[in-house]
Order: C-alpha cells, then structure tokens, then sequence
C-alpha cells in the first residue's frame, strides 16, 4: 500500500503541504534556508500507514553550505511540531551527504526516497536524489547483497545450533533473530528491491514473489516462539524453530537458482566468508 491508497494518508499530506512550509519559514533557523533545498516527506504515511502510532516525517533536503547555515543558528537538525494533535519533525539534511550514501549502496535510504513525497520544491535538489534512488537495481548490486545477506543468514542460523542444543535461550534469540532479518533483506535483494528500515522490512518483503513463499514459515517462526521454543531441549535438528529456517534456505535457494544465481556458496557458504563480506564494498549504485 502506499500513500495514494490510503484516505487517511492523503489527508495528512494535504495537512502537511498546507501547514509545514509556513512553520519552516516562521522558524529561526530554518527560515534563513527556507528556499534552498526541498522538503519531503517520508516514514509511515508515505506507506499509506496512518495510526494512533505514526507520525510525520519530513526532511528538508540542503546543500552542504546551507545546512553550516541551520548548524550555526541551531544546536539541532531535528526540529519537532505538531499539527492538529499529531507529532511531527523536519530534519534537516544534506543533499550531498545523502547522494555518497545511495552511490554506497544505503538500502534503507534508497528505499525510503523510494517512496518519498514531494511538499515543496525550490531547487529541484531533492528531485535528482529521488529520481536516482527509483533507477532500477543493477544485477551487480542485486547479486552483491544476495549474497552478503544469504550469507549472514546461514552463518547466525549455524550460530543458534549450540545455543539451541544447550537450551541457552538469549544467544538462541539473538542468531535466530538476525537470521530472519537477513533472509528478509536476501529475499529483497533477490527480487531487486531496496530494503527498507526494520520495522517495515517484513511488509516489504511479503509482497514480493519470494516473500510470499516465505510466509508460512515466517508466521510458523512467530508460533514457535508464542510456544517457547527457544526453551525446547535439544537436540537442534528437532527444534521446529530450525527447522523453518531449513525451510526458509530452501526457499532462497530454489528462487537463487531460478532467477540465474547458481554459484557454490549457495551450499558450501562457510567457505566464502571473505568474498560474502566485501561483495557490497565493491558496488555502486
């Protein structure tokens, strides 16, 4: 879902557009700066997501030279308001800060001007960011954090084995909890899309071709641990937590592999460790 199916967030856009242009002039610090960059919005509402919980995230995209403007007048790039009772902030941020950050790859940025909404533009600043991080991800980068990302998956769900023999729940949670993480971020990079922050990781996931094979074992994860299974004694083949996770690989695998991507760290990952952890060093956006 985003913003555009969602009649609650297109209200708060429209509130916003009306409202926080006027605040960012009336402030002292943001006033001075007011026309030099654009203002978005990002976070939950641009994703259609409208609670008692979300809020109003707005960025004010600077050229460097502005931003040592905001930062001379200011102790804080983080200026916070609230409009008809619900919270909200405008940081300030640097336009050249962020471009380094997408040429390096910074999923989760990438992801959130993905669905970025435009308030105000003055300079067309905050546009060229956008419009770059919407280009299509190549293969190289695609391959690159399937791979780093699959390995990270493999190797924390290794690290839960003795934990999970030794019914040693916190380090059981801990490398169980990152696997997962990581097959979310594989599964998004597999299928050619940024992955966004944590929290909205799973959303995003779940509604890609691979991702909907994963569910059932995401929501069978979610059961066993409702069921105390990081309490279970071992041994960890029987664990059904493990046992997903099995499941899990063999899912990625079989869309690695009909998706092109058939190289030995598929199965024989411990042995590619080094080449796993610099893949996405060496790729650019």
């Amino acid at each position: 879902m985003s913003y555009q199916d969602s009649d609650a967030a297109l209200h708060w856009v429209e509130r916003v557009s009306e409202f926080v242009p006027t605040f960012i002039r009336e402030h002292p610090g943001l006033g001075l700066v007011a026309e030099c960059g654009d203002l978005i919005l990002t976070g939950s509402t641009t994703q259609g997501v409208v609670d008692e919980h979300s809020d109003l995230d707005l960025e004010l995209v600077l050229p460097e030279d502005a931003v040592a403007q905001v930062d001379s007048v200011s102790s804080t790039r983080y200026i916070e308001f609230h409009l008809d009772g619900k919270p909200g902030s405008v940081i300030v941020v640097s336009a050249e800060a962020w471009n380094s950050m997408i040429d390096a790859c910074d999923m989760p940025l990438i992801a959130e001007l993905r669905q970025a909404v435009m308030v105000t533009e003055s300079t067309g600043i905050a546009t060229k960011l956008i419009e770059k991080a919407r280009q299509t991800m190549t293969p190289e980068v695609r391959r690159a954090f399937f791979f780093y990302n699959y390995f990270e998956m493999r190797s924390f769900h290794r690290g839960a084995d003795n934990p999970l023999n030794r019914n040693d729940a916190v380090p059981a949670y801990l490398n169980t909890s990152q696997a997962l993480l990581h097959a979310l971020r594989a599964c998004l990079s597999l299928e050619g899309e940024p992955y966004p922050y944590d929290k909205w990781l799973w959303k995003s996931a779940s509604q890609t071709e691979t991702g909907q094979k994963l569910s059932p074992h995401v929501n069978s994860i979610l059961d066993h641990l409702a069921d105390d299974a990081l309490r279970l004694p071992g041994p960890e083949s029987d664990n059904p937590l493990s046992q997903d996770f099995r499941e899990i690989r063999g899912v990625l695998i079989d869309s690695a592999r009909q998706s092109g991507i058939d190289e030995p760290w598929l199965v024989r990952w411990w042995e590619h460790i080094n080449q796993a952890r610099s893949a996405t060093s060496s790729v650019r956006w």
